[in-house]
């Protein structure tokens, strides 16, 4: 049955250890969501910081919650779900930077979905994106549709545009987040009206520490495995396998392995002539500063990072 929000859209974004993407994906979605939903759980690098400086330059529209204490990125979702008020639900995450201007203006389909009138079955919408990895100027990494392949090693490389995925919810009552196996996903989505959005809104900007791309991969193989009792955490997990899968105990040392192995060698120039031009947030990033970069170095490519730029202090923003 329907439950009565506000008209509009709430934009949940998750965070995690995204200081790369996460100001740019912000910043993409303000004047497209009616408020900005803003969770992070766990993140050790400067995206926190990131976030409270926006939240202050915008504190009508950014919402931002710290709390480390959620294990898993549905627990997360349901989270910034309990804090939203509007109608529109956008599972976002915080390496998608959406086109502001042109063809794919993710406004235009802001205003579609504000103009579809509420019937007896809620709507879901699929939305193809575009993917770039490892930097600006790169794609095609080891994926199932959808995501990361849990073993990249029998993966086939994608093309820079996935398949339409679940992004967008109309709010009904009993609406919920859940994990199903590796995957997150909603209570009742077979049940919910189909509607497909033909071209992307946003470019998923795959760029992230070695650490965070480790994690990310890894926890695709923890969710899978299902032992939450043996292994409440995804790090309780890893420091289980690492040694056997790595030959080191060292995160960090496995982490570079995880990038030589399943990554970099799988990676493709990105042609926007080709494919589809960069959103004008990322190629005003990629002029000032290009964040990461991949090279070749005795016939073997390897990344360096260049850098992230940082808010100029203001004093944290009241959550």
């Amino acid at each position: 049955m329907p439950q009565k929000r506000k008209p509009g859209i709430s934009v949940l974004i998750a965070t995690q250890n995204e200081e790369a993407v996460v100001g740019l994906c912000i910043r993409s979605f303000l004047d497209f969501g009616d408020e900005l939903i803003v969770v992070d759980n766990g993140s050790a690098d400067h995206t926190k910081d990131i976030v409270r400086d926006l939240q202050t330059q915008y504190p009508q529209r950014i919402k931002f919650f710290d709390r480390p204490e959620l294990p898993d990125l549905y627990h997360n979702r349901r989270f910034a779900l309990a804090q939203s008020s509007y109608e529109w639900l956008v599972r976002a995450d915080a390496d998608y930077v959406a086109y502001t201007e042109g063809k794919y203006d993710i406004m235009q389909l802001r205003e579609y979905l504000l103009s579809l009138k509420r019937t007896a079955w809620p709507e879901i919408v699929y939305v193809p994106q575009v993917n770039i990895v490892g930097d600006f100027q790169h794609t095609g990494v080891p994926m199932r549709p959808g995501g990361y392949r849990a073993n990249p090693e029998r993966a086939q490389v994608s093309e820079p545009l996935v398949e339409p995925m679940a992004r967008f919810y109309r709010h009904f009552r009993c609406f919920g987040f859940v994990r199903r196996g590796r995957r997150e996903t909603t209570r009742f989505w077979r049940l919910m009206k189909r509607i497909y959005w033909n071209e992307p809104v946003w470019m998923h900007c795959n760029i992230k520490s070695d650490m965070n791309h480790f994690f990310r991969s890894e926890r695709t193989n923890w969710r899978e495995l299902g032992q939450f009792k043996k292994f409440p955490t995804l790090h309780d997990y890893i420091e289980n396998i690492v040694e056997k899968k790595y030959g080191t105990k060292n995160f960090d040392e496995a982490a570079l392995l995880y990038m030589e192995r399943h990554v970099l060698p799988y990676l493709q120039p990105y042609d926007p002539e080709k494919y589809y031009p960069y959103p004008s947030l990322v190629r005003a990033q990629m002029e000032k500063n290009p964040i990461y970069k991949i090279y070749q170095e005795k016939g073997q490519r390897k990344r360096r990072f260049l850098g992230i730029d940082l808010p100029n202090p203001k004093g944290a923003a009241a959550e």
